[in-house]
């Protein structure tokens, strides 16, 4: 249960009670669809999201992004946000590309890199937590709580509204002073191999930023 101090204001919650062992993407996974959504979902997500034993603590995914597409206003914007190494600074074709869940507490750390073409990559780091709800929180403070759905057994994240925290504050962010809505699909292909697909819409601007790829799993995990 978070703490509400005035409407527009959340604070961390920190009563919630201790867990054992750290945190598991898959448990905040689980805990943030609905039943009949959950049974819903291809398994083969389920797996690849579930470490090999509770102590594992690191998964491993790599790939190419076949499309990462950035407006003209979505480069401006990107290029405001530079310093927090949030969104990519272009448009670029068949970027390498890998990508780390790591276990920390009660929240997970997501790593990805972009291997571009000219040589140099960039890093996108962020904290995936379900405390005191489901949020994923980027560089500078910035982040946004987040929404799970199942569409047609592909797994559906959806942004339920940004965020800037500062210290233990979460300051909800107006609409209009976001970079619009977020959707990420993760769609299974087979029990090793699934494509991602990224879009970030403005209701102004259209499309700002598109991203496509194909990826393979790098762990070895139990079948379902």
């Amino acid at each position: 249960m978070s703490v509400a101090i005035v409407p527009w204001v959340e604070r961390r919650n920190r009563n919630r009670q201790p867990v054992t062992g750290p945190r598991q993407f898959i448990d905040m996974l689980r805990n943030g669809l609905e039943d009949r959504a959950w049974q819903e979902m291809d398994p083969h997500i389920a797996h690849r999201f579930a470490p090999r034993n509770r102590r594992s603590s690191v998964l491993r995914y790599s790939g190419r992004m076949q499309w990462v597409y950035c407006s003209p206003v979505g480069l401006f914007i990107a290029r405001i946000l530079k310093p927090f190494s949030i969104l990519p600074t272009g448009c670029v074709r068949n970027s390498e590309f890998y990508f780390r869940i790591s276990c920390s507490g009660d929240f997970v750390l997501k790593r990805r890199v972009y291997r571009l073409p000219d040589g140099q990559q960039f890093v996108f780091e962020s904290r995936f937590s379900d405390t005191p709800r489901l949020h994923e929180e980027f560089g500078g403070g910035l982040g946004m709580y987040l929404r799970l759905a199942v569409k047609s057994g592909a797994l559906l994240f959806r942004d339920n509204g940004y965020f800037l925290r500062l210290k233990d504050w979460r300051i909800p962010l107006p609409r209009w002073l976001t970079v619009g809505r977020f959707e990420l699909l993760h769609r299974n292909i087979d029990a090793r191999r699934f494509q991602i697909i990224i879009r970030l819409s403005h209701p102004l601007f259209g499309t700002l930023f598109y991203q496509r790829g194909l990826f393979q799993d790098q762990n070895t995990l139990p079948r379902p």
